[in-house]
């Protein structure tokens, strides 16, 4: 079959625009992401209807990433499943996809396509932002009671009357609506399914007119097909609120924090103001809040070492303290910043520190965590005290906490340098998530090391962009339809990644957002701890994240 054949018969498969009826069965481009996470566009009548000639015209769709800036690069695809274009790599992680070419001339009419995706399965990602310089497309956001609300923008603005269908995963139209003064329509959670579903949208006007290609048009139609995927079964909604726990007694970021037993202990922190480092605005307290009591107090247990950016974690009924950085100098001296390598095992009964095998190397802005009777460290940096200079870590050790003799033992080396990250066990790994780079800035990739296997493996990265990964905090819950390893992230949001996900759902967005806190469970609840927010400073009370009813 010929290329003009098949453009001919294409076209002749495009019904006169009357109605959208008419439209629904007609041959359109549809854009998605594959099993890979490959964009893969094909031309079809329906979103299950993949192997059709693809027409040259709609070949040369430019797929371009959220924002408009990044092109993808295609090739093109026959196999028994699909005929069309697919992305030489990967998108993930990927807000959303667009992409717009003009088919031709039909009738004295231009015909123009529109094609959108959104890669995030889960609809609580999804951008609730418009597109600049988009002739026409539209925002889906899912609703609170189920379903989702379809608005169509064309040239910027609402597009009243104008007639959209759902499609489901199969490729058949579930229902129909039209938009509003306000561009909207909504469907039903019953109308959407589980899986790939798209809506299609038809506009024509009578009114414009013009050349293309060397030939005139009297009126001009756009058709626009969005996909999304939505999840199978019950999406878990989670809540942020007040915790109703005792505020802070210090407003303090950067400190180490966790719940050994029934009780909930704050240690160390920076107490001053921004980029301001000195002895007195680092703390050397240890306060401990009895979880049992909903009217307890916070109690000063002990002190010890001025720190801030250490790790620490709870064994038993212990705590272990790891690292951090002291401010040598008064307020308004020199800076005069020393990583550490003290290591440090509180016991509670006794309230006392005793030392442990210090760290190979000082080491701070760091993070740990326990899987079994081990703790692991990743990432950070060592400051100096006799340079401006700062040595970058890719070291990575574990140290059997069964044995008070225990010594470090090295890691196969993490294939990242960062600092400010936050580390989590989760499903038998460890997760080194986000922070900052010693090259490139901030970063939401998430790297993920084995203990079985001893190696180290690229999980999937954050929703958001790189400041998003900085300064988070990450736990996991093991709690029925609730388990998962969760991280709150720079911009508010709750992040969760479930066993063999290739993607994080975003479940809760805390306002406002928090960055240097940290985040421990309690009793299938996730309390968020300190930490501050860019405009509104430090924060003292303490909220709590837990699935909605």
């Amino acid at each position: 079959m010929t290329r003009s054949f098949i453009r001919r018969f294409a076209l002749a498969a495009l019904l006169p625009i009357g109605c959208l009826g008419s439209a629904a069965h007609a041959h359109m481009p549809w854009l998605a992401t594959d099993s890979e996470g490959h964009a893969v566009l094909w031309f079809g009548e329906s979103p299950d209807d993949r192997t059709y000639a693809m027409p040259e015209s709609v070949a040369k769709i430019q797929l371009r990433l959220a924002g408009g800036q990044t092109v993808l690069e295609t090739a093109s695809v026959e196999s028994e499943d699909l005929v069309g274009r697919r992305s030489v790599e990967p998108i993930a992680n990927a807000a959303e996809l667009s992409g717009s070419a003009v088919y031709g001339l039909y009738h004295g009419m231009k015909l123009t396509y529109h094609v959108e995706h959104l890669p995030q399965k889960n609809p609580a990602n999804w951008s609730t932002s418009s597109r600049k310089g988009q002739a026409m497309q539209t925002v889906i956001e899912a609703l609170d009671e189920g379903g989702i609300e379809v608005m169509v923008l064309s040239q910027g603005e609402p597009a009243a009357g104008l007639e959209v269908k759902l499609y489901c995963s199969e490729g058949h139209i579930e229902a129909e609506a039209t938009t509003d003064q306000a561009g909207k329509v909504r469907f039903s959670g019953g109308a959407v399914e589980g899986g790939l579903n798209a809506v299609l949208v038809a506009s024509k006007n009578e009114t414009d007119t013009g050349r293309f290609e060397g030939q005139e048009y009297s009126s001009s139609a756009d058709y626009l097909t969005a996909t999304f995927y939505w999840p199978e079964g019950e999406m878990t909604r989670f809540n942020v609120e007040d915790s109703g726990l005792a505020e802070l007694p210090e407003e303090v970021t950067s400190f180490g924090a966790a719940i050994a037993g029934e009780t909930l202990y704050v240690y160390g922190g920076h107490t001053g103001g921004a980029h301001s480092y000195s002895t007195k605005e680092q703390s050397n307290r240890l306060w401990s809040l009895d979880l049992k009591d909903d009217d307890a107090a916070w109690t000063k247990v002990s002190t010890d070492d001025r720190l801030q950016g250490l790790a620490m974690v709870a064994y038993g009924n212990d705590l272990i303290r790891i690292g951090g950085f002291t401010a040598m100098n008064d307020a308004g001296e020199e800076q005069d910043l020393q990583s550490q390598s003290r290591v440090a095992r509180f016991d509670a009964a006794s309230k006392t520190w005793s030392d442990l095998a210090p760290l190979p190397e000082p080491r701070s802005s760091t993070d740990a965590a326990v899987l079994g009777d081990r703790v692991y460290v990743f990432g950070g940096w060592k400051l100096h005290s006799d340079s401006d200079e700062t040595t970058w870590h890719q070291t990575a050790y574990s140290l059997d906490l069964s044995s008070n003799d225990a010594k470090w033992e090295a890691l196969p080396e993490a294939p990242f340098q960062r600092r400010a990250l936050s580390v989590a066990a989760f499903d038998g790994k460890l997760y080194a998530i986000g922070g900052m780079q010693s090259r490139g800035g901030p970063t939401t990739k998430v790297s993920v090391y084995d203990p079985e296997t001893q190696s180290w493996a690229e999980a999937p990265a954050l929703p958001g962009e790189g400041m998003t990964g900085f300064g988070s905090a990450a736990f996991a819950l093991n709690d029925g339809p609730k388990t998962g390893l969760y991280v709150s992230t720079y911009d508010g949001g709750v992040h969760r990644l479930t066993a063999g996900a290739d993607a994080w759902e975003t479940v809760a967005e805390i306002e406002p957002a928090r960055f240097f806190h940290r985040m421990v469970p309690w009793k299938g609840v996730l309390l968020v701890i300190g930490g501050a927010n860019m405009e509104s400073g430090k924060f003292t009370h303490i909220d709590r994240v837990q699935a909605g009813e």
